[in-house]
Formats: C-alpha cells, structure tokens, sequence
C-alpha cells in the first residue's frame, strides 16, 4: 500500500510557479480539469473515522480512490496517509455502484491542475474554486528541498484537506456551511476553453 506524503502551500501565483518550474527544468505532466465526488455512510463514519472515499473523473478517465491514517502513525511536517487507487470502466456505473452498497455522495469538487515532476517531487498546481494552492508530493526530505529551489521556503503551509480549506475559508467570509465545493457555469465554461475539455 502506497504511502501518500504531501504538504500544501497557500497564496502562490501559479502563473508564476509554472513559469519557475519551466525555467528550472522541471517536466510539465499536463493540465485538466478534475470533477470528484467523496463518499460516505449515512452516518459519516468514514469521515469520522478519517478515511476518504472518492470517485474522480479526469481527462474521460475515471479513478477510486481511498485514502486513510497509516497504522502505525509516524510525527511528519507532511500530510500522511495510505493510499489505495485504481483505474474503473465507467464513472457513472461505479457512482450507481457505491450507491447501491450503501454509500452516499458526501460532497462534490473540482479543480483545475496543472502538474509538473521536478527534483524528485510531484508539483501540483491546483485552482479551485476558492483559491489556489500549490501541493509538493515527495518525502520528508525532498519536499521542503524542492520548495526552496522553487522560492517557497518561506510560504505558508498547511497539511489540511481541500475539504477542510474550504470549510476554513467559508466561515472566515461569513459564508454558510456547504462541504461542495464547485465552479459557477461560467467558471466552468471558461475552464474548459482553457485546458481543452
């Protein structure tokens, strides 16, 4: 089982990100456009018990996904979980599917993201519809290494979820609780121009 480690940085240009890491040779993997659905019991157990259960479509291509705690929890200044992953047929057949067995959609999401490889990291550049972040994916060591080439040594950071910023940045707008979080029609429309969907 994969081990996913990763730590956020907030208030990034991404413009500018993208435009350092094509300038310190780092390997574009693309920009799309990501549509999620997180699944729960009725009782919210799973995220109760911290385990994430998402349904994502990217790209015409769909992915399960479930994250939760390691077993043997280790102190890190990264975001640690385990992570199981899989390709599926059909994103509307495996929705009808977890519905079927009990589960529900918790909440809905969507980002646009670019991501790029570069000294031994995964950068992700994501826009959402509350804001942008930049996710660094690597180890204890590479991860803070590679922010400080790409001049985030001293940004802010965080190891929460989306799911969690979000909540954070509806109750300090004074906005009313809503776990979604999703791009207007014309956001979306614009969007697609953008990355070609």
């Amino acid at each position: 089982m994969a081990l996913e480690c990763e730590l956020k940085y907030l208030g990034v240009n991404l413009a500018d990100l993208s435009r350092c890491l094509s300038d310190a040779g780092g390997e574009n993997l693309g920009k799309y456009f990501e549509s999620n659905l997180v699944f729960d019991y009725p009782d919210r157990s799973l995220r109760d018990a911290g385990i994430l259960l998402r349904l994502r479509e990217k790209q015409g291509q769909a992915v399960l996904t479930v994250k939760h705690p390691p077993k043997v929890a280790t102190p890190s200044v990264l975001k640690v979980f385990e992570e199981i992953e899989t390709s599926v047929g059909d994103f509307a057949t495996m929705r009808t599917a977890l519905e079927a067995v009990g589960f529900f959609v918790a909440f809905a999401y969507e980002k646009v993201r670019e991501k790029w490889k570069h000294k031994e990291c995964v950068i992700c550049l994501d826009h959402l519809p509350f804001g942008d972040y930049v996710e660094i994916e690597g180890t204890e060591a590479t991860v803070p290494a590679c922010a400080d080439v790409l001049g985030l040594g001293e940004v802010e950071t965080s190891k929460a979820t989306y799911h969690a910023l979000n909540i954070e940045y509806r109750r300090a707008n004074g906005l009313g609780p809503d776990e979604s979080f999703v791009f207007d029609g014309d956001a979306r429309a614009v969007i697609f121009k953008e990355v070609g969907e």
